[in-house]
């Protein structure tokens, strides 16, 4: 199991989190959550740019041998260990912003496990153009990997490699809130972002621009929609059985069918009718994007650790619901996720699934009538924090092993009491007159 610790970063004064299967981060607004939802992504992402780093020093090296250029002085001396740190500072500027104004007791540490972690902190420098330089820390293992050399002609071997190394054979997959601007724009925002030079780009904090680019990527595979992701493909029966009622559920929440075909993105309503995806609902526009990178993921062999903000948004508390059951059923089929929210559906949604196991775990054939066994979440499996006044708190309740009902009643606990005054207000003038 993985650990984040954050000081002072941001909104967060302290959070220790426990990363598990299902991990919910719900609380107040600026508490903390995207900043906790970009750290994850900033650490579970450092082994893929190990992998890219080596094969850009790869490929070096093979123009260097074969005399296509020449080499300079400069570049003899880089070594994959300074190339990473100093890639790792970068990295870090890109997803939280200058340094210049975080306080100087800044710390974020990951632990992949009991030998293997990374921390970020900062240090006073009297040479850099702002006073807090970025320090980054590497447990001994991760030294070694980084000054050693190996062959890197089989590229499986070397992501294995690296999955064992960081605990993680997960791939991570970001999917922030405002997601509907990409959709707004559709096909116009590829030209958008490619005439975007690198500093442009680098005013979008990395964790979007990885989700701009990764769509951007795998828009062409939709051109028959999410049923044509399956074309040629040979899947077990267990898993086209998921499939299909994933399909179903997609259906209900979109209320259509998606497509990206002849340069432009479409729902469809039926066979005959469809409206443009920069035309549709805010809804649809929102909740787009999950839907297809959930069922494009789940039907890959890789599997994929989700980091998905405020899921619910513009979404009827009916679609939050089905929306929260989709996530629940891939990440059981071998997947893993962590929600950011501020809907009491959502959570509400999440203790249903919970409780269905435990319930299930009496009487399965009863309950799966009633929420399908592929939807249940295991309790040991969950991880549900509250954020607030820059701290994180745990919320699943021990003994029920669901979340807090104290936590979700303290989300609606000032629209209550606001109720409770205007209603004595009433019955006073009522007494009155």
């Amino acid at each position: 199991m993985h650990w984040l610790t954050i000081d002072k970063l941001g909104p967060v004064q302290h959070c220790e989190l426990p990363i598990r299967q299902y991990t919910v981060l719900t609380g107040f607004q600026a508490a903390g959550k995207s900043t906790v939802a970009k750290a994850i992504y900033f650490f579970r992402t450092l082994k893929n740019d190990i992998y890219q780093l080596i094969q850009q020093q790869e490929y070096l090296e093979s123009i260097y041998g074969l005399k296509y250029a020449s080499r300079q002085e400069d570049v003899k001396q880089h070594t994959l260990y300074g190339d990473f740190e100093s890639f790792v500072r970068n990295k870090f500027l890109s997803t939280f912003g200058s340094s210049y104004s975080m306080d100087k007791t800044m710390r974020l540490c990951y632990q992949y496990n009991k030998d293997v972690e990374i921390t970020i902190s900062l240090t006073e420098s009297h040479h850099s153009l702002t006073p807090n330089f970025v320090w980054v820390d590497y447990s001994p293992c991760i030294r070694k990997f980084l000054n050693s050399s190996r062959p890197t002609n089989n590229r499986e071997a070397l992501r294995r490699e690296l999955d064992a190394l960081f605990d993680d054979p997960y791939e991570t997959v970001y999917i922030p809130a405002g997601r509907s601007v990409l959709t707004v724009l559709g096909g116009q925002f590829n030209y958008f972002y490619s005439t975007m030079d690198d500093a442009q780009k680098r005013l979008l904090d990395a964790c979007t621009r990885d989700y701009l680019e990764r769509v951007m990527q795998l828009r062409p595979q939709f051109t028959n929609g999410l049923e044509g992701l399956v074309e040629g493909k040979k899947i077990s029966k267990e898993k086209q059985n998921l499939y299909s009622e994933a399909l179903a559920l997609v259906r209900q929440i979109l209320k259509g069918k998606y497509t990206a075909a002849d340069g432009e993105e479409r729902i469809w309503i039926d066979s005959n009718h469809y409206v443009k995806i920069n035309f549709a609902s805010s809804g649809q526009q929102e909740i787009v994007w999950i839907l297809n990178l959930l069922i494009y993921y789940f039907l890959t062999e890789q599997p994929v650790f989700f980091i998905i903000e405020e899921p619910e948004s513009n979404l009827f508390p009916e679609s939050q619901k089905l929306v929260v059951e989709l996530i629940s059923m891939i990440a059981g089929a071998g997947n893993a996720v962590l929600l950011t929210t501020h809907s009491l559906y959502v959570l509400g949604t999440v203790n249903n699934l919970l409780y269905a196991n435990t319930v299930g775990k009496y009487s399965a054939q009863k309950t799966a009538q009633i929420i399908s066994r592929c939807k249940w979440i295991k309790s040991a499996d969950c991880t549900a924090v509250f954020m607030e006044n820059g701290r994180a708190e745990n919320c699943m309740d021990q003994e029920l092993m669901q979340i807090d009902n104290s936590f979700l009643d303290q989300i609606s606990h000032g629209i209550n009491e606001e109720y409770d005054v205007l209603f004595a207000i009433e019955q006073q003038e009522e007494e009155e007159s």
